[in-house]
């Protein structure tokens, strides 16, 4: 229940681990296997013999994607580079087309003998957690199926390799090329090892090129491999795909991951051109699309997800009006190279595809004309998160960085798409739909994919309450319950009643003549307590229904509150004031731990603290080194010291707020009675000033299950007025004697009194915020911008039972 709480104010720093949702679980996934930046690649520019004509651009992919991994912390070694430069005569019968400047040194030639050797190789050097990369640029065809049955159309799609040799007389064999169900294999054995594989496919007919042959399980490959001191492996007489299939146990425990990316589907030619679009003619030079626009957008610190570069490549592909439309395969969801590439700290919330079609032209029509929009479809749903309210910025690719040039917000939204309506957000006007134009400044007529990323998504406040399944013979006091429930309209405090058994945030039950009040299996943070309901009964003398009817609907109120409010305090949208302003990011946070003696089971916890003003001599700091990530176990009885300073050269005010796993939420004000200091609340952090928040942590669980939340509200004084959230606090769910006479009595806050400020003050985004959590709203896009500037840190731990307590 309520514990003990003093504060001390003169400052506040552990490195703040975010508040954690109501609906997320206790224990995060553990982090997948971190391992090298390696890669395969193929180039083939001029053919031997000339059996197919010149790709001068290959060999620019190929340097381009080794210079953008070297970039991304691959080392050299790690790339096998198979490719040939284009020689001066070649480039002369061209036009002299421009290479790429590199002082990369080609490992050997793309021949069929050195590609299937670099893929063995990579399948047999793999480790788990690795990236590896495999990309082909060349010339690919079809040709008749190896293996009867495994080709949907009877066709092979195979890559075209250095020393390609003619076709038989049928055409149903072309020779050396290198087959899809090789590439398979090789793809197939590198995920057994549990290697995650990037495969980048720059040629004609490369959909379906990563095909597994399906074909009866091999001999197993060599039990000792003698490598040669070189890159490559030799490939055996028994053929690649079974010389490698003894490496491949598909689907069984540490299968890598994989993402395909190909130039065209199976029965289209893929395309090089001059690119990128976006680049000065005199920068450009000759690529295949799919590699150029992904290797462009490789370290944008937007593109986090392979469904991030997908959508960027199509968007740079659509460039090109002949450009077949490139193919995506695997999890595209999945972190580009694994997160590799990118540190969590630049990690973006995912972009997804917004099509414009092109404007309906008529007589009347001028190009000038202002393009108009009224509303525009997102290829992503609520299975992506995106909700109904959510903001969306949507952007145009540009060579210094994607550039938003209108905001959407969602007006409806199933599982795969999402109807976007106009809005402002940031800097630019909902009215800017009625004058689309692209980034050079003209009215945007043309067919365009723009590239779409939430930029606020809405706090969803719905509170669903599973009333208790009426027993056969109800008692008087479960009867008096029941006919409760019928009388409250949880409307009016932002809750939805459902009937027993369906999905619900808190969920009622009766246990004999107890009311319990718990959270869904797999989701409890809280222990709210049971209303005895004989004893309510017995309290209610001559109307004891409406003393049950009074104790059942203020825990109500409290545990749709307490429940509401932890979910707007965790919302990014949690922020109000211009853009740059964030009064918490002076406001230092350390936190420091002491421990008791052993105590007996189901001893109370004693009051250890020596000075009330000061953090105890023998506490332990947490934090800063990993430990508030859930290193440190907390224990029943810890004594939590929270020191709080301001470190900036202004003022501060500073509302710390606790929601304790009791469903109470306390407030700490800055009295100090020993120094005769004003009841302050907020407290005014001078700056350089301290204090020291005391917690008792007497509510414990096995497995540690029950959280605390901490949120230090903090705003400026710019405008002298001082926000209050005093109004927020509240005694537990269900009070018990240790929480004092107040509030056992207290039936909770009523909605009368939820919407007041402190002095008749103007209130923020964040007041407004709150406010949709404390009444009926069900969701809220995120706060105004109102003159004071505030915004929140937030911290939670989670304290277990443990030994004999």
């Amino acid at each position: 229940m309520l514990r003990q709480i003093m504060l001390i104010f003169g400052a506040l720093s552990l490195v703040a681990a975010p508040l954690v949702p109501a609906s997320a679980t206790a224990t995060p996934p553990a982090p997948e296997a971190k391992g090298r930046i390696r890669a395969v690649i193929v180039a083939v520019a001029g053919y031997r013999d000339g059996i197919a004509s010149p790709l001068l651009g290959t060999y620019n992919d190929a340097v381009l994607i080794a210079e953008t991994l070297m970039r991304s912390g691959a080392k050299r070694d790690d790339i096998i580079l198979l490719a040939d430069k284009p020689s001066p005569e070649l480039l002369a019968s061209k036009g002299n087309p421009r290479l790429r400047a590199t002082s990369l040194k080609i490992d050997a030639l793309a021949t069929r003998e050195n590609i299937l050797g670099a893929l063995k190789r990579a399948a047999i050097d793999t480790k788990p957690g690795d990236e590896v990369l495999l990309s082909f640029s060349g010339h690919g065809v079809q040709q008749a199926e190896a293996v009867a049955g495994s080709e949907p159309d009877g066709r092979d799609e195979v890559f075209l390799p250095y020393d390609t040799g003619a076709p038989d007389a049928n055409y149903t064999k072309v020779e050396n090329a290198i087959l899809d169900d090789e590439i398979g294999a090789a793809i197939d054995a590198i995920r057994s090892k549990g290697g995650n594989v990037t495969f980048i496919a720059d040629f004609c007919h490369s959909g379906d090129s990563q095909r597994d042959a399906n074909a009866p399980p091999p001999e197993p490959i060599e039990a000792k491999l003698k490598l040669p001191p070189r890159k490559f492996i030799a490939v055996s007489q028994a053929g690649f795909v079974r010389d490698l299939a003894g490496e491949t146990k598909k689907g069984g425990t540490g299968w890598g991951a994989y993402v395909g990316m190909m130039a065209a589907p199976s029965a289209v030619q893929a395309r090089q051109a001059m690119a990128p679009a976006f680049a000065d003619p005199a920068e450009q030079a000759p690529h295949g699309l799919l590699t150029v626009y992904a290797m462009a957008n490789w370290n944008n610190p937007r593109v986090y997800s392979y469904r991030d570069l997908a959508n960027r490549v199509t968007a740079g592909t659509d460039k090109h009006p002949k450009a077949p439309r490139p193919e995506f395969d695997g999890d595209i969801d999945r972190p580009l190279m694994g997160g590799l590439v990118k540190s969590g700290a630049t990690a973006g919330t995912g972009s997804w595809a917004v099509y414009k079609p092109a404007r309906a032209f008529t007589a009347e029509t001028k190009s000038t004309d202002p393009v108009k929009l009224d509303r525009l479809e997102m290829s992503a749903g609520q299975l992506q998160g995106v909700v109904e309210g959510t903001i969306i910025g949507l952007a145009l690719a540009a060579p210094t960085g994607d550039k938003v040039i209108l905001y959407g917000r969602v007006e409806q939204a199933d599982a795969y798409k999402a109807i976007l309506v106009p809005t402002a957000f940031g800097d630019i006007p909902a009215e800017a739909w009625n004058d689309v134009r692209d980034i050079d400044g003209k009215p945007l007529s043309r067919e365009v994919r723009l590239i779409a990323t939430i930029e606020q998504q809405p706090v969803q406040l719905d509170y669903r309450i599973a009333l208790p399944a009426a027993p056969a013979s109800p008692s008087a006091a479960q009867a008096a319950a029941l006919a409760a429930f019928k009388e409250f309209k949880p409307a009016d405090i932002g809750a939805t009643f459902v009937q027993p058994g369906e999905a619900a945030d808190l969920v009622l039950t009766f246990q004999g003549d107890k009311l319990a009040l718990t959270q869904p299996p797999g989701q409890v943070t809280a222990d709210f307590g049971s209303i005895d309901l004989a004893a309510e009964m017995a309290k209610g003398g001559s109307t004891p229904t409406i003393r049950v009817r009074f104790a059942i609907g203020g825990a109500l109120v409290k545990a749709t509150r307490f429940s509401r409010l932890q979910r707007v305090l965790a919302s990014p949208a949690l922020a109000s004031g211009e853009p740059g302003e964030d009064p918490a990011k002076n406001v230092a946070v350390e936190f420091y731990v002491a421990r008791p003696k052993a105590l007996a089971a189901g001893a109370a916890c004693p009051d250890t603290t020596a000075d009330y003003y000061a953090v105890a001599k023998d506490a332990q700091r947490i934090g800063g080194d990993g430990s508030e990530a859930g290193g440190f176990r907390f224990q029943r009885c810890d004594w939590l010291f929270i020191k709080v300073t301001n470190t900036g050269k202004t003022d501060l005010y500073v509302n710390p707020l606790i929601f304790s796993p009791d469903g109470g939420i306390l407030l700490f004000d800055g009295q100090d009675g020993r120094l005769q200091m004003k009841a302050d609340n907020p407290t005014r952090l001078r700056a350089g000033e301290s204090g020291v928040l005391q917690y008792s942590l007497t509510d414990a669980s096995p497995g540690g299950a029950l959280r605390d939340d901490l949120v230090l509200l903090v705003s400026d004084v710019t405008d002298g007025v001082p926000l209050s959230y005093a109004r927020l606090a509240q005694c537990p769910v269900v009070p018990g004697p240790e929480d004092g006479a107040a509030c056992a009595v207290a039936a909770g806050p009523t909605l009368a009194g939820t919407r007041m400020r402190n002095n008749g003050g103007v209130g923020t985004g964040i007041e407004e915020l709150i406010d949709s959590a404390l009444v009926g709203s069900t969701t809220r896009s995120g706060p105004t911008k109102k003159p004071t500037a505030v915004s929140a840190l937030r911290f939670s731990w989670q304290t277990e039972l443990m030994g004999g307590q």
